[in-house]
């Protein structure tokens, strides 16, 4: 068996090269070259073939270094026949989590692989996940400036670590048991009526798609990305019916949203452009949601309105709020928003779905709407009447 001591002692050969094998972790060799030169192997035979691997030379990679490395192997190995899974970097890994996992279930992709590129890619790009520890993530993460990055890219490589645990391409992650770098405060932005008739009025100056796209998200009470992969066969607009297949919703849930009157209105009128409601193209969904912000404040601006530090969630976060003060029950509220039921009863034995009562919900909600800006109008023309 090879021991430090030894290792340190081994003379070269004459000429060429000898190998000296370690007698604790099978297949691990030490070879030594006529130039002195001693080199970490690790050599086995699995599915017909032999792996011949270089670990690293020594006395940079000492005795229980390559141990080490070449326990990894064996285990990769016995995992799935080859040691293809330790040589996998993290930018490798990402990249396929992207393709696969990110692009066909995640609208926000694009930023997440810019977050990679700009924040991750720089530091590991190239190296082995297999070799990346807790320490590199703490080191990543205290590099990082900004009130909400670093909690945004560990939730980021969290979930990319758990891809490649469930490949069985990493025993354990190194970002698991991390907390969150930066306490986050908790957005309560909830527009007042008028605000949403400023938002509503400024919306119709857009035109199609992002104008019914901007009046649908105030209506339905329901997600950006939701509502803008609205596909016209989960429609049934006789029916009054949005149908949300389990796969488009962030729970994962089939989720059935009953359509109010001004909603079926907007929608009957639209254009028939492709499979998505909202498109610019007729092939893919509209996406790019903060230059329609930009756009739907400019407008609210130019037409002497004010709407202050406010997001498109803040559409259903304020939906929600104004439908308890309308007098719907809380218990509603949450099954118009899709929220997860709590509890083994709620979840596995309630199938009432509320369909009547989301329905008076969300028709109380349009109401409210309706009476707003209508009277928003009519206090403008009798302005501009007494102006004359």
């Amino acid at each position: 068996m090879l021991t430090d001591s030894k290792v340190l002692a081994l003379k070269p050969p004459a000429k060429g090269q000898q190998e000296h094998p370690d007698a604790k972790v099978t297949g691990l060799r030490l070879r030594v070259g006529a130039g002195g030169t001693k080199t970490w192997i690790f050599r086995a035979r699995t599915g017909g073939r032999t792996i011949n691997k270089k670990l690293g030379s020594y006395p940079g990679m000492d005795l229980t270094e390559a141990r080490t490395a070449a326990l990894k192997l064996v285990a990769a190995i016995a995992r799935g026949g080859s040691a293809e899974a330790v040589e996998r970097t993290f930018g490798a890994v990402a990249e396929h989590w992207i393709k696969k996992v990110a692009k066909p279930k995640n609208d926000s992709w694009r930023l997440q692989e810019r977050r990679l590129e700009m924040h991750v890619f720089p530091a590991w790009r190239d190296r082995k996940i297999v070799d990346i520890r807790r320490a590199d993530v703490r080191d990543l993460l205290e590099r990082l400036e900004g009130a909400v990055l670093p909690n945004r890219v560990l939730s980021l490589v969290k979930t990319i670590f758990r891809f490649a645990l469930s490949r069985d391409w990493i025993d354990v992650s190194p970002a698991e048991g991390i907390r969150k770098p930066q306490v986050e405060q908790e957005r309560d932005r909830v527009l007042v009526m008028s605000e949403v008739a400023q938002i509503w009025k400024a919306a119709e100056l857009l035109g199609y798609p992002f104008g019914p796209y901007i009046r649908l998200l105030a209506l339905t009470a329901q997600r950006r990305t939701e509502v803008a992969a609205m596909r016209w066969n989960d429609l049934d607009l006789d029916a009054a019916m949005w149908i949300i297949p389990a796969a488009d919703t962030k729970g994962e849930r089939r989720h059935y949203v009953p359509l109010p009157a001004a909603a079926v209105e907007i929608l009957a009128v639209l254009p028939r452009m492709g499979v998505f409601v909202f498109t610019t193209d007729g092939r893919t969904h509209m996406t790019n949601y903060a230059k329609l912000k930009a756009r739907l404040d400019a407008l609210i601006r130019a037409t002497g309105g004010a709407v202050a530090a406010w997001r498109l969630h803040d559409l259903r976060r304020s939906a929600a709020t104004h439908m308890v003060r309308l007098g719907i029950r809380e218990e509603v509220v949450g099954r118009v928003l899709n929220h997860a039921s709590k509890g083994v009863t709620a979840k596995v034995y309630t199938l009432h779905t509320y369909g009547p009562e989301k329905r008076q919900a969300l028709d109380a909600w349009a109401e409210e709407i309706e009476r707003v800006v209508s009277a928003s109008s009519a206090h403008a023309m009798v302005a501009a009447i007494a102006a004359e």
